[in-house]
């Protein structure tokens, strides 16, 4: 694997670092805490579709870019350090990657270019109460019902749900306690039967409580064939997982930048805290983290995109990376002292949202299982 990048994904990097540069200040991520019931901005995610970021993974055919996961970590990376708040994780990412893979003639022709477009928007309905990631724990039922399915249950943190068209709904059609048995659903959002809750947070963003009661959807909303939906969907989420370590490794390093700035500029006992023993320490250490995160994270990139096996790839990078940014967030914030714990201070916008990444799609104790199983079940893979 070549570590530098390419001519097209360096200019990809610039563009939309300015971009997030002259549009996502601390003062817009704010007013999408406060003032925005969608948390995310209508025009920004329409600017996002005439970059054709919305389509950087979807086939040319189809109106996209046609581009590779290792390209859509170099965007994602320019996203995270400005914490843009945006649906692109799991609309540009996850349904767009599994309507490509796993939808039918008619759902690509209809949906990609509407993604490509920036007409859909879709919220991921997975977790559920249980505190487990793994498919097995999923019971949000969904029952045969004439030609078509009725839907029952609750569905947890289901990001951006409010402001989304469509819900990629995970349910139980077969056997309980199992990765088979899952269906996948693409469900409209004002479907009678559906309401949501705000869930607060510590970082803000817009997650929210979907209740399922007596929801029907027609045959034609099924992603892939029914009891297969793990089976269609785990490699989807590979993909978003890996685009998600890229947004957070570039949060962590933007904070880390703060900090080393801080440690330069405040001055403590006659000279600037920065060459202090321990904060040099706190600072090396974190940046070793931080680049050790960043190469498993275009790493599994790249062997994804060459089609190889990358399950264990992207188990390490999500366990390190979610441990990484947690501890980069919180020791960053020590550096400033007590301002960085304050809410006026810019830098607890990356506090805040840590613990949140360490824990988002699955925490580190599922990853370490799935490291387990790669180890113990798989021939070992020779990198390249």
């Amino acid at each position: 694997m070549d570590i530098k990048l390419t001519e097209e994904q360096t200019q990809l990097q610039d563009i939309a670092s300015k971009f997030m540069d002259n549009h996502c200040s601390f003062d817009f991520v704010r007013s999408m805490e406060k003032e925005s019931k969608l948390g995310f901005c209508p025009d920004m995610w329409r600017q996002f579709a005439d970059m054709g970021w919305l389509g950087i993974m979807i086939p040319e055919q189809f109106g996209g870019m046609g581009m590779s996961l290792l390209d859509t970590v170099v965007l994602i990376r320019e996203m995270g350090r400005h914490i843009c708040p945006s649906p692109f994780l799991f609309t540009s990412v996850l349904a767009a990657d599994l309507i490509a893979q796993a939808g039918s003639r008619s759902q690509k022709a209809e949906l990609l270019p509407q993604i490509v477009a920036g007409e859909k928007i879709y919220a991921f309905a997975y977790q559920e109460y249980s505190r487990f990631f793994k498919p097995q724990h999923i019971k949000l039922q969904a029952q045969k019902s004439g030609d078509g399915y009725v839907i029952n249950g609750t569905k947890l943190f289901v990001e951006f749900a409010d402001g989304a068209d469509t819900l990629l709904v995970a349910a139980r059609t077969g056997k309980a306690n199992s990765e088979s048995g899952l269906t996948l659903f693409l469900v409209d959002r004002n479907s009678v039967g559906i309401s949501t809750k705000h869930m607060p947070t510590m970082s803000r963003d817009r997650h929210y409580q979907v209740d399922f009661n007596d929801v029907e959807v027609p045959a034609s909303a099924m992603l892939g064939k029914a009891n297969k939906g793990w089976a269609a969907l785990e490699p989807s989420l590979l993909k978003t997982v890996v685009a998600f370590c890229g947004y957070t490794n570039g949060a962590g390093f933007e904070m880390h930048g703060y900090a080393t700035r801080y440690a330069s500029e405040r001055v403590q006992f006659g000279r600037p805290i920065g060459q202090m023993q321990t904060i040099q320490g706190y600072l090396a250490q974190m940046i070793m983290e931080l680049y050790g995160a960043d190469m498993l994270t275009l790493f599994s990139a790249f062997q994804i995109d060459k089609g190889r096996h990358a399950r264990g790839y992207v188990a390490k990078a999500k366990a390190f990376s979610a441990e990484t940014v947690g501890h980069v967030m919180d020791v960053s914030s020590q550096i400033f002292g007590g301002m960085g714990y304050m809410e006026e201070q810019d830098t607890t916008l990356y506090l805040r949202r840590g613990k949140q990444y360490q824990l988002a799609l699955g925490g580190t104790e599922y990853w370490e299982d799935v490291i387990a199983e790669e180890i113990i079940d798989r021939e070992p893979v020779v990198l390249t």
